[in-house]
């Protein structure tokens, strides 16, 4: 079995939105304190935007296998 464009893409749509998800779910458990208001910590973490690059990166795999299926 083989592993394509499309598999890849959701594998990394799925470790993109972990990404994103991993630090709510800590909030919300207790386990990590909500910055201030305003502060923008969120946005600057490394963990932020790794889950951005890989669902940017899923998104455009994304597109080229919708291509490649439309044989464009």
């Amino acid at each position: 079995m083989t592993i394509g464009l499309n598999e890849i893409s959701l594998g990394l749509g799925a470790i993109g939105f972990a990404c994103f998800a991993w630090p709510i779910y800590q909030r919300l458990t207790g386990q990590a304190e909500a910055e201030p208001l305003g502060s923008g910590k969120s946005l600057r973490s490394p963990l932020w935007w790794a889950g951005f690059v890989l669902t940017v990166a899923a998104i455009f795999l994304q597109r080229i296998v919708a291509q490649q299926a439309t044989g464009g």
